[in-house]
């Protein structure tokens, strides 16, 4: 009933509230309105004092009998203790200031005095330079037939406004307190009365919520709480009458829920199969599409090694023939030989690391490491490099060598392979012109570039989209599987979480890998 957040407590402290303000607003009024008259009295006290050191030195001020008005003021500061200073100013010259000890005659007065100073009577409450008491500073402009002579101020004591003040502080303090405890208490009475009904009503409610149908309320109020009160009491037997009804639902629900589970558990354990028959299905076709890929792959490096090896194969060809012309013109000799050796050696050694290169480029990395993008480009040219060269293809390049990335560094090869191989097929389709692939690698932000384009004409718009799909290809029957790109985007963005995207540009299609970039090591 008492917390803090219940109906009652948030009754109770509206209406205290409501009580608190407007008993704060009235006070407030009250002693504003005192403060008001008080200051009314000072106002009048002040005008009175002037008035009448006017009527008595107006003379002395026309002729400027300054020790008339001095001896004067000073009679006047003697008799009435509670003036603190009398001043004196002529417009345009001197002031003569006088207070209970000295008179002076000043130059300047004080900016908060000089303020004052207006065509009409202004008066405030101030503390200036020349007494240091807070004074209630009236300022009143003399005039002689319309000529305006200057001004009389005049600094009463605050001290009887001050214990007035006081005096109406306690009282309305203590008046204040009454109010509030009487308040306070018709508050609670009231809230009481307003509130009680609807505990009652909410205890029961509570107890209905807990299955208890056997609660009724019984309250006898001849208004809105008490129709409220009759209205629950009728649902209370209707809820019993649902309840009955609804438990007979229940046991019927249950039965039939009990066969349905049954019948879904079944179900489950078939779906559950069919998913596990799939997913084994996805997975060895993902594992052809992986070999078909490296079968594809390894054909078109064999058609390369067939390409590297051709030249010193017929160097070596033509070595056989020479020492064949060297016997048969009887120049065979010991020096011959030797030279003859050594470079049918250098020439196997170049085939042999044409070995090496292949098979290095095909050893599948089983940890990410990181690597830099011109070294990957390096390694798959070494490769590719002759095979482009010898169908009249230039290549462009634009390298930044401190370009690295963390991932599988012969799986990344594999990708500029494919690209490039692609690029080189479309360019061979190329009759007329001059056939150019170029190669980019760069930095923006955080993220590291890789960029192949060439001047082929680029995809059709209607295709573009789906060259990253499996078995897709533009390519004649035989001459591509149509996996290398979606190899290629798997690897990309699967296994080193980059993007792998194609656009048309101006001469052609464009390529671009980007990866997040990585602190190149040391070496």
């Amino acid at each position: 009933m008492f917390s803090i957040n219940s109906l009652f407590a948030k009754t109770f402290i509206l209406i205290v509230t409501i009580v608190i303000v407007v008993v704060i607003l009235f006070s407030y009024s009250i002693i504003n309105n005192q403060k008001n008259a008080l200051m009314n009295v000072l106002y009048s006290q002040a005008n009175t004092v002037v008035r009448s050191i006017s009527l008595v030195t107006s003379d002395a001020m026309v002729v400027d009998d300054e020790s008339f008005i001095v001896e004067h003021v000073q009679k006047v500061l003697k008799d009435n203790s509670e003036i603190k200073y009398i001043i004196f100013k002529k417009r345009g010259g001197q002031s003569i200031y006088s207070d209970s000890s000295k008179w002076l005659i000043l130059d300047a007065l004080p900016k908060i005095i000089i303020d004052l100073e207006a065509d009409e009577v202004k008066s405030n409450k101030i503390t200036s330079e020349l007494y240091d008491e807070k004074v209630y500073h009236f300022n009143y402009p003399i005039m002689f037939t319309g000529i305006k002579w200057g001004w009389i101020s005049v600094g009463l004591s605050l001290e009887r406004y001050n214990k007035n003040m006081q005096s109406i502080y306690r009282d309305s303090l203590l008046l204040v307190l009454g109010m509030l405890f009487v308040s306070i208490l018709f508050s609670f009475m009231i809230t009481v009365w307003l509130v009680k009904p609807i505990l009652i009503l909410n205890r029961a409610a509570r107890n209905i919520a807990a299955g208890d149908f056997t609660n009724k309320v019984d309250i006898l109020q001849k208004d809105e709480i008490g129709e409220l009160a009759s209205s629950f009491n009728y649902m209370v037997d209707a809820l019993k009458a649902s309840d009955k009804q609804l438990r007979g639902y229940n046991d019927e629900l249950e039965q039939h829920v009990a066969e349905r589970t049954e019948e879904l558990n079944l179900l489950n354990k078939q779906l559950d199969q069919r998913v596990k028959e799939e997913v084994f299905k996805r997975t060895e076709q993902e594992q052809i599409l992986i070999q078909q890929s490296r079968f594809a792959s390894m054909g078109e490096m064999i058609g390369n090694i067939a390409h590297q090896w051709r030249q010193p194969l017929n160097a070596l060809s033509l070595l056989m023939q020479n020492i064949e012309f060297a016997y048969e013109s009887d120049s065979l000799n010991e020096a011959y030989i030797k030279r003859v050796v050594e470079k049918g050696n250098n020439l196997t050694q170049s085939m042999s690391q044409t070995i090496d290169d292949f098979r290095n480029f095909f050893k599948p990395n089983k940890d990410t490491e990181v690597f830099s993008y011109a070294k990957a480009y390096e390694s798959t040219m070494d490769i590719l490099g002759s095979s482009i060269v010898s169908n009249m293809i230039e290549i462009n390049e634009s390298i930044n060598t401190n370009v690295c990335v963390n991932g599988f560094k012969s799986e990344f090869s594999q990708v500029i392979l494919n690209i490039l191989n692609n690029s080189k097929d479309a360019l061979m389709e190329k009759k007329d012109g001059k056939r150019l692939i170029n190669v980019s690698i760069y930095k923006e932000g955080e993220f590291a570039y890789f960029s192949i384009e060439d001047n082929a004409g680029g995809i059709k718009n209607e295709i573009i989209e789906k060259v990253f799909d499996p078995y897709f290809t533009t390519k004649d029957e035989g001459k591509g599987t149509g996996i290398g790109l979606y190899m290629s985007k798997t690897i990309i963005e699967n296994n080193m979480h980059g993007k792998l995207k194609v656009k048309n540009n101006n001469i052609g299609a464009c390529f671009t890998i980007k990866i997040k970039l990585s602190p190149c090591e040391k070496k």
